[in-house]
């Protein structure tokens, strides 16, 4: 049974609460969710006609009294049975006999309304006849109160009554509506329902079949008469339900017959047999539960416990029987080999597996202590071996037989020089064995092909009829005698052969030197051929020539420059359609050589710019160049050199370089542009070199980068909008001078402003200031106390940077209101450390500064700590 349809059934009686009259828990949804209880029979009977008979009457079932136009009173009872047989076995969980007002009297009044189980309606039932009263099943009040009327629905649970009746077997169950004796004359209390309907919430227990033990497969077993198993075994037993839905789960029970109190249920198909002694004899039984209810056990089957394993068996073959170099067999030679039991009655089958595979597989046997023979075939030469073992009746494993055996190296090896579709291929074919005296093969499956061996090497010629993936399969033989067999797949093109000297692997072609390619045909037919060049820009050549005898053609090439190259060829029938395309890539060294500049953002006139040239021609032993139409210069450092060139102006200079070979002849120029912006050269110093100094006087001086600069205009940072400027010198720099006030990272941005009024491009200058305070490592911290009095320690002074020590020539430092002392700067190491030794506990105070090699003095860095008791 399905718990969704429970829950369904709670959740609509929820959802229509008061809105119906319920009488027990029935439903109107419950019959869309249950088994409707088929009706056999309903009938209505009158007492102004006491012996009239009407069985499954149509229209409504009508209940009470009424006066007819002559004013006869009609007296009314209802009465409906069921079919229960389809219930009989089944699990009853929930049972509504209900029906909905189709008219009523007067919705004012209050209705008293009964149920009452009776007799079944038969065809002599009347007012006169009626079914008898069983028992009073319920009685519920209509119509006054009620949020529907007409319209009340009635639902009664009658699962009392349906599981009784079932547990009688009763065929059929059946049910009296009526009103209330009391009030059963009062026509003001009449009303007529629709048919009643009976539904019934029912479970078929399920049930298991067909147990058996399997893996070996082995039967169910009787007490008397059953199968054995080994320390554990696999069972299975076939679930039905006759209600559909999902496969119920099986739970398996097992016990020694002579303990049943031992017994074990589990879910899974292995019982784990390891707890019984050798010999025991175990029940075993099943019962399938499905989402609802369990059903019954079966009967139990039996097995007696078997943990003695058989003997590990004989094992041999005829066609692989030798154990060492050279061997015997083949790769690809299908080999025998006999599992022998010598005999064993216990022993019912084998298993074996190869040294690639660690799966067992079933061998089986001719009949209990006899023989099984295993088909095994090689897939390659060499050492191998086959894991072999013997099974008895109880499924128990005994101990593996491993047969060594070496395969002999005497398969065929294929090589194909394919020569296209239609054409001509040649095959040769080789063993690693001598003695070979014969090759066959067949391509794709076709007829095959016999060649004789001469010192064991076979040729002959194949044609393929199409272009596509081709399998080769080709066996070896020593006389008539198979030696081994393998399997070679090709792809073959009709596209165009090509072959060049000049172009392609372990050449080194160099531009502007002719060289060339030769194509020839793959197909039958080939009258002319198209070509393309490309390189990494573009479509370097393209074209068409035409076939020449025997369908070969040459074609000259010569690259005008270098790079990676790759030709693409098709052939052309006289139909005009192309053949698939033939692709050679190869590399060109340019004549010319390479050249990169390192000129950036912050290059600038006056400042020297790093030049890279390198060639790959061979033999080149130098450089010949020269910058912005200035002398010539050289370099001879071989094939790759680094130079410095200094532009003199803004804008394009031009830088002209040949390669120098050794007999002293040069390439082609590879001339470039560096270009430099017309923004002007800063350049920062601080008191002691090019670096900054927090609170010491520092100077940025501007170069112009072209002649007639008048004036140059400067901010910091990003502050565009404060702008300062001052005037050029005559030869056109300027100069500025200030005291950074803290450390740290500043910008500086400036333009030169021409005579003209033209403004040049904007510098942007990031430059570090370095704070002159002294930094202090020590064995002591403010944050926790250590040492104590008399114990020895040591500060460590140094700067933010080693180039601040190099600036520095001593450190002056005192301990509270101790003496002032000097510590010259160190030379070999990056801090410069003293010795102290604290005579008290508590809080210090260390005072020290720097002293700069021109006598300056920076700020005094206080570092506070703690000495420990």
């Amino acid at each position: 049974m399905n718990h969704a349809r429970r829950a369904l059934f709670t959740a609509v009686v929820t959802a229509l609460g008061s809105a119906v009259v319920v009488a027990g828990v029935a439903d109107p949804a419950l019959a869309v969710n249950s088994t409707g209880a088929a009706l056999t029979a309903w009938t209505y009977t009158d007492s102004a006609q006491p012996g009239a008979t009407a069985v499954n009457p149509s229209g409504d079932a009508p209940i009470g009294s009424v006066n007819d136009a002559a004013g006869v009173r009609h007296t009314q009872r209802a009465y409906f049975t069921y079919d229960l047989r389809p219930f009989q076995g089944a699990v009853l969980s929930q049972a509504n006999f209900y029906s909905t007002e189709r008219s009523v009297a007067d919705c004012s009044r209050t209705a008293p309304v009964e149920v009452w189980r009776t007799g079944p309606v038969t065809t002599a039932t009347s007012w006169q006849n009626p079914p008898a009263e069983v028992d009073l099943v319920n009685q519920t009040s209509l119509g006054k109160g009620a949020i529907a009327c007409p319209g009340a629905y009635l639902g009664v649970d009658v699962l009392a009554q349906i599981v009784a009746a079932v547990g009688r077997q009763d065929p059929s169950i059946t049910f009296e509506v009526r009103v209330a004796a009391g009030s059963e004359a009062d026509p003001g209390v009449r009303r007529a329902f629709r048919q009643f309907s009976l539904s019934v919430w029912a479970n078929h227990l399920p049930t298991v079949s067909n147990l058996q033990m399997v893996d070996p497969d082995r039967p169910c077993g009787t007490l008397e008469e059953h199968p054995s198993a080994g320390r554990s075994t696999k069972v299975r037993a076939t679930p039905f339900d006759a209600d559909g839905g999902a496969t119920p789960r099986v739970t398996f029970a097992f016990w020694p017959v002579e303990h049943p109190e031992q017994r074990s249920e589990t879910g899974s198909e292995v019982l784990y047999l390891n707890g019984f002694a050798d010999g025991t004899v175990v029940a075993w039984t099943a019962q399938a539960r499905d989402a609802d209810d369990a059903g019954p056990w079966s009967e139990p089957c039996y097995l007696t416990v078997d943990t003695t394993p058989p003997p590990a068996p004989v094992v041999f073959s005829k066609t692989y029987s030798v154990a060492e170099y050279p061997g015997s067999g083949g790769q690809g030679v299908a080999g025998t080999f006999a599992a022998d039991s010598r005999g064993d009655l216990d022993v019912t089958g084998f298993q074996w597996h190869n040294r690639d595979s660690s799966a067992w597989r079933a061998a089986a046997i001719d009949h209990p202590g006899g023989r099984a023979k295993i088909s095994y075939t090689p897939g390659s030469w060499g050492p191998d071996e086959l894991h072999v073992r013997a099974l008895d009746a109880a499924g128990n494993p005994g101990a593996e037989q491993v047969y060594k055996f070496w395969v002999r190296n005497s398969a065929p090896f294929a090589a194909v020089t394919v020569g296209g579709v239609g054409l001509p291929s040649q095959i040769v074919l080789r063993s690693g064995s001598a003695d070979v005296t014969s090759y066959d093969y067949a391509v794709d499956g076709g007829p095959v092909t016999r060649l004789t061996a001469t010192a064991g090497v076979a040729q002959g010629s194949l044609t393929f009829t199409s272009v596509g993936v081709h399998s080769i399969v080709s066996h070896s033989y020593v006389g008539t005698k198979p030696a081994g067999t393998n399997t070679l797949s090709l792809s073959v093109s009709d596209g165009p052969g090509i072959v060049s000297a000049e172009f392609g692997p372990g050449t080194s072609p160099v531009s502007g030197n002719q060289g060339g390619f030769t194509f020839s045909p793959r197909s039958v037919g080939v009258e002319a051929y198209h070509y393309v060049i490309e390189d990494g820009e573009g479509v370097v050549d393209e074209g068409r020539v035409g076939a020449g005898s025997g369908g070969n053609v040459a074609l000259p090439w010569t690259p005008e420059r270098g790079g990676y190259f790759t030709l693409t060829v098709r052939s052309i029938v006289a139909d005009g359609s192309e053949s698939q395309e033939s692709v050679l890539s190869f590399q060109v060294i340019d004549a010319r050589p390479t050249v990169i500049s390192w000129a950036d953002a912050d290059s600038g006139v006056g400042v020297p710019v790093v030049v890279e040239m390198w060639s790959d021609v061979p033999g080149v032993t130098g450089f010949v160049y020269s910058f912005d139409g200035g002398a010539e210069q050289g370099v001879n450092e071989g094939s790759y050199s680094s130079v410095r060139v200094v532009p003199q102006h803004g804008g394009a200079s031009s830088l002209v370089v040949r390669a120098k070979r050794a007999d002293g002849s040069l390439s082609p120029a590879t001339t470039i542009e560096i270009v430099l912006p017309d923004s002007p050269v800063v350049t920062v110093r601080g008191p002691y070199g090019p670096v900054p100094v927090a609170g010491r006087e520092t100077t940025a001086t501007f170069t112009p980068a072209s002649p007639g600069v008048a004036e140059y205009r400067y901010f910091w940072g990003d502050d565009s909008g404060s702008v300062q400027s001052v005037d050029a010198a005559a030869d056109g720099s300027a100069s500025i001078t200030w005291q950074p006030a803290e450390p740290g990272v500043l910008t500086l941005n400036v333009t030169s402003v021409r005579t003209d009024g033209t403004v040049s491009q904007p510098r942007r200058l990031v430059f570090r200031v370095e704070d002159p305070k002294v930094e202090v490592w020590a064995t002591w911290d403010d944050w926790s106390p250590s040492g104590g009095p008399g114990q020895s320690g040591w500060f460590s002074f140094s700067g933010s940077t080693s180039w601040l020590n190099d600036v520095t020539a001593n450190y002056l430092w005192r301990v509270g209101d101790g003496p002032v002392q000097e510590l010259a700067q160190a030379t070999d190491t990056y801090t410069t450390d003293v010795m102290w030794v604290p005579d008290r506990s508590g809080p210090f105070t260390l005072y020290v500064q720097r002293e700069f090699t021109d006598g300056a003095l920076g700020p005094v860095t206080e570092y506070h700590f703690l000495v420990g008791e």
